[in-house]
């Protein structure tokens, strides 16, 4: 049923995407809207594919937002799922037959794609790092002794610590030690974003991606050893583009046996984490310091994998790199002494909506 749906997808492309109503109503260009459209289809058929993957209801989602369209999406629909897919053509003439086109109203496929691209697109690119304090906060909250940032700070320092015990003192991906001559210095990574917990609307749909058990383990924890890693900066960079991801495979015979797997989403044979040159399927080694046995030996393998299948998905449709140029727009917005153009200025507060999660549909 999924191969039907890639194909109904692939005909979306003609369909009449709207564009996000903050970049309707405030007259951003163009080109930006039209690629919001374009990364939109994408996203949702990535993630359609990864929740198939990971054992999710999102193409049962889908489904039911196309028999919303039509009265006789419903029974064409039921037709498709007794049908095995035979080619693009076949399933897009049993998808529209006895269909009147012009009263289709694909608009619950439009909402869903949108609320994807909100609410799981642009948390798995937030980070709650200082940029991100700075570009969302109020000025008054931007100082770096308030107590919301002295409590993630403070956190943030334990939580490395507990790493570091767990996985030793060097650089599971490049084998650099840590400190010293020669070394680097450790940055703290987290597979989840720790402020999806708090996010009803994002957790509902992991819920739907991945299942329930990826939904609760996200609320577990998200604040915990289990959702971090420490690495060389430029290998913590590379990760929250979401360049590349981390595979966790359980063996069947021991739960607590997990081997972890380095994950590319480009072509070719060497690929690089930041600075670390890896082939795609790298084993990468954590638990190797001296309390690695009492904290599982590494990351949680569900959060592992929920992250790599996000991440897959917002890199192959181009969300990752769309939202990229939105932070990088939004960003301006912090050289409050410059005059910005009014064309500029569209683009700029456009970029702020969507990124706070304004990306409802015109």
């Amino acid at each position: 049923m999924n191969k039907h749906a890639y194909a109904i997808l692939e005909a979306a492309e003609a369909w009449n995407w709207p564009a996000p109503s903050c970049m309707d109503t405030l007259g951003a260009n163009t080109d930006k809207a039209s690629e919001f459209k374009i990364v939109c289809r994408r996203l949702l058929l990535c993630l359609i594919a990864e929740s198939h993957r990971l054992g999710g209801t999102l193409l049962e989602r889908f489904w039911g937002e196309i028999e919303k369209s039509h009265p006789q999406f419903m029974e064409n629909v039921q037709e498709l799922k007794h049908t095995p897919y035979y080619s693009y053509d076949d399933t897009v003439q049993t998808f529209y037959e006895n269909v009147d086109t012009d009263i289709v109203d694909f608009n619950p496929v439009f909402e869903l794609a949108a609320d994807l691209f909100t609410h799981i697109g642009l948390p798995f690119m937030n980070y709650d790092d200082d940029r991100f304090w700075r570009l969302f906060s109020p000025l008054s909250t931007l100082s770096p002794n308030t107590p919301r940032q002295k409590s993630f700070e403070n956190r943030g320092e334990n939580l490395k610590i507990l790493a570091l015990k767990r996985d030793g003192t060097s650089c599971p991906f490049s084998e650099v030690p840590y400190y010293g001559l020669g070394g680097v210095d450790p940055t703290l990574t987290y597979i989840i974003p720790c402020s999806i917990k708090s996010k009803a609307e994002t957790l509902d749909y992991i819920s739907v991606i991945a299942g329930n058990e990826a939904m609760e383990s996200v609320l577990q924890y998200s604040n915990t050893i289990d959702n971090v890693f420490t690495v060389e900066a430029s290998v913590t960079a590379s990760h929250r583009r979401n360049c590349w991801g981390l595979e966790a495979r359980e063996n069947p015979n021991d739960i607590d046996q997990v081997t972890y797997y380095f994950k590319t989403f480009e072509t070719g044979n060497m690929h690089r984490a930041g600075s670390v040159l890896l082939r795609d399927g790298d084993e990468i080694t954590f638990g190797q310091g001296p309390e690695g046995a009492q904290y599982r030996n590494g990351p949680h393998p569900i959060l592992c994998n929920l992250r790599l299948a996000v991440s897959r998905a917002l890199h192959t449709s181009g969300a990752a790199e769309f939202i990229s140029q939105l932070m990088h727009d939004a960003g301006d917005f912090d050289c409050r002494r410059i005059t910005i153009k009014d064309h500029h200025f569209h683009e700029v507060l456009s970029a702020k909506l969507l990124i706070c999660g304004r990306a409802q549909i015109a």
